[in-house]
C-alpha cells in the first residue's frame, strides 16, 4: 500500500503538488495522466527518494523493491554487452552469488557445525537467489530483447553502439524482468513502435503485482490498468476504474466542481459585498465582523483546470485534385547503394484515404513517407503525383528545426513570403493564435502548441497530401484525441506514422505495412488489418533473427501426426476452458464495477476495491496464460 498524506512540492513559483493525498492498494494496476507537465514524473520521483517532498507524508511498504523506468535514460554503468547490461536487472544478486561461490570454496575444508552453518547459509543464499529470479534471468531477459526488436546476434554487441532509443528498450527490458514489487513505467512506449507496444501490452497483462503507468497512449491505459490517478492544477484526484471510465466520471466531476465553485464565489462575493458596504457604519458593526468571521471560515473552492480548446485545432478544406493521389510502380531506395531499405514497391493511393504506415522501426517507413513526400528520390522504378496533388511534409524531427527564437508570425511567413502579413495572421488565428500571441518565440510553446504551429506553416501553402511522421509525439492524450478528430474530418489525403495504436485505431482507414516481405497494402482499419495478419506465419523484423533458408520443414510420419493432433484436441480443450474461466470472472468484474459506480453509501468500497483489484489480476493473468497457450497452439 502507498499512501500520499498531504504531500507538496514546489519548484520555484509553481505548486505542483498542493496538500495532495491518495492512496494506492496492493495489486492496483493505476494509469496516472494529466497535462504535460502537471506533475506526474515528480509524484515517481518522490516514491523513488530521487526528490524529496516539501510538506506532508509518504507512505511505502517496508521491504519493498521498486522497479523504475524513466522518460530518459538512467545513469547506469553501460559497459559491456546488450545482453550482460539487461541481466544486471537486480543488483543483489551479484553479492549473493559472489557469497555462493565464496561458501562453496570455504566448504571443501570445513567440517562439522562449521560446515552445517555453512550449508544452511548456502541453501538460504540460493532461495533468495531463486526467489529474485536469478537462475532463469539471462533467459527471460533474451525473451524480453527480441519481444522488443532487438536481433539475437546482437545481443553480445557492445550497450554503447546502440542509439539512445534502442538503449531505452534495453532499459525498459532490464526494469521488467526485475519482477519488482511496485513497477513505475514512465511513458515505457515513447521509443516503440506498434509491435513492439502490442508486445508489451501482452506482457503487462500478466504483471501481478502493484503498477502505476504514466502514459499518453490511450490503448495502453484502457488495457492494462484498473484505476485511474488524474494529477492536474496541483491537485490529485483518484478514480476506482480505467481509463474509458476515468473520462466519464471525470466530465461529471468537472460539471460538479463547476456548479460549487459558482457557489462558492457567489457567498463570497454576497459577503464582501455586504462587508464593503457597511465597514465605516457603526450601527452595523456587529454584522459586518459576524460576515468577516464567515468569510473567514468559507471552505475555499478551486476553479476547475480548463483543459486545452480543442475545437482550435481545425485543419482548412484541401485544395482541389483528382481522385488518384500518387502511383508507385516497381519503387527501390537505397542510402549507400549497398544495403536496399525499399524495393519493387508498387502502391496506390485514392483521393480522401487516411493511411498508417505500419511496421518494425528500421523497415523504412519513414523513409517511404519522405519518396511519398519528394524530398527523396527514389533510385529505381516510378512514382507518379495525380492532377493538383499538393504534398505537405511534416517531419518528425518538426520541432526541433523551428528557431526558438524566431516568432509565430515569422516562422509562417518564412515558409511562403508572398503572403501577406494580414493573411499569414488570419490563418494562425485559425490554428488558435490570436493577437499578440503571434509574436512571442516559438521555443517557448507546449507540444500541443507547436502541432498547431507546424499545420499553420504547412497550410500557408494549402496542400491536399498531408504526410506526418509521429505527429502525435509531443502530445498529451486531449491533443492526441483532437489531432485524431481533424484527421477524420480532413476532406483530403493523410499518410502517417505513429506508434500509437488507439491514434491509428481512430484515425486510419487504410493500412499500409513495411517489413521483410516487402511493402503491403490493406484496405482496411487497423482492426483488419490484424485480423488479416493473425492467420500468417509470424514475419521476423530487422531486429530478429530470421531462419536460415537451407532449413527445410518435412511431413511428420502417420504416427506422429496422429499423436500432434491428440496434443492439438488436449490444447484446444484447456483452451475453451480457460475461456470458460475467463467469462465468468468477467461476469464477476462486471458487477462489482455497477455496485462501485451505483454510490450505494450502504456498500464497503473498500473491500470491494480490493475484490475487484483480485477479480483483475486473476483475470489478466488467465488472458496471458491464454494467449501463450493459443501462440503454442497456433506454432
Amino acid at each position: 500500500m502507498i499512501d500520499f498524506i498531504q504531500v507538496s512540492k514546489r519548484f520555484g513559483v509553481q505548486e505542483v503538488l498542493d496538500r495532495v493525498s491518495f492512496r494506492i492498494n496492493a495489486g492496483e494496476h493505476v494509469g496516472v495522466v494529466g497535462p504535460n507537465g502537471a506533475g506526474k514524473s515528480t509524484v515517481f520521483s518522490l516514491l523513488t527518494g530521487e526528490q524529496s517532498a516539501d510538506g506532508g507524508e509518504i507512505v511505502l511498504p517496508k521491504n519493498v523493491r521498486l522497479g523504475h523506468l524513466h522518460q530518459q535514460l538512467h545513469a547506469h554503468a553501460q559497459d559491456g554487452s546488450l545482453l550482460n547490461y539487461s541481466c544486471n536487472a537486480v543488483p543483489e544478486l551479484k553479492t549473493i552469488m559472489a557469497e555462493i561461490h565464496r561458501l562453496e570454496h570455504d566448504l571443501q575444508t570445513a567440517s562439522g557445525d562449521d560446515q552445517t552453518r555453512r550449508l544452511e547459509r548456502l541453501g538460504e543464499l540460493q532461495h533468495e537467489f531463486e526467489h529474485l529470479g536469478g537462475y532463469d534471468m539471462k533467459a527471460r531477459a533474451e525473451a524480453a530483447l527480441s519481444g522488443l526488436g532487438f536481433k539475437e546476434s546482437e545481443f553480445e554487441n557492445p550497450f554503447r553502439s546502440f542509439s539512445g532509443g534502442w538503449q531505452m528498450r534495453a532499459e525498459l527490458v532490464r526494469t521488467l524482468i526485475a519482477r519488482p514489487d511496485i513497477l513505475l513505467l514512465d511513458e515505457p512506449s515513447n521509443y516503440l513502435d506498434l509491435p513492439a507496444v502490442e508486445w508489451l501490452q501482452r506482457f503487462l497483462r500478466g504483471f501481478d503485482g502493484t503498477m502505476l503507468l504514466i502514459s499518453h497512449d490511450r490503448y495502453l491505459l484502457e488495457s492494462l490498468t484498473d484505476r485511474t490517478l488524474e494529477i492536474s492544477g496541483g491537485c490529485a484526484v483518484k478514480y476506482s476504474g480505467g481509463y474509458t471510465y476515468y473520462i466519464k466520471e471525470r466530465e461529471q466531476r468537472h460539471l460538479q466542481q463547476a456548479a460549487a465553485y459558482r457557489n462558492y464565489q457567489e457567498q463570497k462575493e454576497h459577503l464582501e459585498s455586504f462587508i464593503n458596504r457597511f465597514r465605516a457604519k457603526a450601527t452595523k458593526a456587529s454584522q459586518v465582523q459576524s460576515r468577516i468571521k464567515m468569510l473567514e471560515k468559507l471552505d475555499v473552492v478551486r476553479a476547475p483546470s480548463s483543459g486545452p480548446n480543442l475545437s482550435k485545432l481545425r485543419i482548412p478544406p484541401p485544395p482541389h485534385c483528382g481522385a488518384q493521389i500518387m502511383s508507385v510502380e516497381n519503387m527501390s531506395f537505397s542510402y549507400d547503394g549497398k544495403r536496399w531499405i525499399l524495393r519493387d514497391v508498387n502502391l496506390e493511393i485514392g483521393h480522401g484515404q487516411k493511411i498508417a504506415l505500419v511496421g518494425f522501426n528500421g523497415m523504412g517507413k519513414t523513409t517511404l513517407l519522405r519518396l511519398l513526400a519528394g524530398t527523396l528520390t527514389p533510385q529505381a522504378g516510378r512514382l507518379s503525383t495525380g492532377h493538383n496533388v499538393v504534398p505537405g511534409y511534416q517531419s518528425q524531427d518538426f520541432a526541433e528545426t523551428m528557431p526558438p527564437e524566431k516568432t509565430l508570425l515569422n516562422i509562417v511567413r518564412d515558409a511562403n513570403p508572398a503572403v501577406s502579413e494580414r493573411e499569414v495572421r488570419g490563418l494562425l488565428g485559425s490554428f488558435g493564435f490570436g493577437g499578440d500571441a503571434v509574436s512571442k518565440p516559438s521555443g517557448v510553446l507546449s507540444g500541443g502548441e507547436k502541432i498547431r504551429l507546424a499545420f499553420a506553416r504547412i497550410f500557408i501553402n494549402p496542400p491536399n497530401f498531408l504526410l506526418l511522421d509521429e505527429p502525435t509525439t509531443n502530445l498529451d492524450i486531449r491533443g492526441r484525441e483532437a489531432l485524431e478528430k481533424a484527421i477524420r474530418d480532413y476532406q483530403g489525403t493523410v499518410c502517417f506514422v505513429s506508434h500509437d495504436v488507439a491514434f491509428v485505431r481512430g484515425a486510419a482507414d487504410h493500412i499500409i505495412h513495411i517489413g521483410p516481405a516487402g511493402v503491403v497494402s490493406y484496405p482496411g482499419d487497423y482492426d483488419y488489418y490484424l485480423e488479416k495478419t493473425a492467420a500468417l506465419p509470424p514475419v521476423q523484423g530487422p531486429a530478429s533473427t530470421a531462419q536460415s533458408p537451407e532449413l527445410k520443414t518435412q511431413s511428420p510420419k502417420p504416427k506422429a501426426a496422429r499423436a500432434q493432433r491428440a496434443l492439438e484436441r488436449e490444447a484446444q480443450k484447456a483452451l475453451r476452458r480457460m475461456e470458460a474461466d475467463m467469462e465468468k470472472l468477467h461476469g464477476e468484474q462486471q458487477i462489482l464495477n455497477e455496485q462501485l459506480a451505483s454510490g450505494d453509501p450502504g456498500l464497503d468500497y473498500s473491500a470491494l476495491g480490493i475484490q475487484l483489484a483480485e477479480i483483475t489480476r486473476k483475470l489478466n493473468a488467465l488472458e496471458a496464460e491464454w494467449l501463450a497457450e493459443a501462440d503454442r497452439l497456433e506454432a
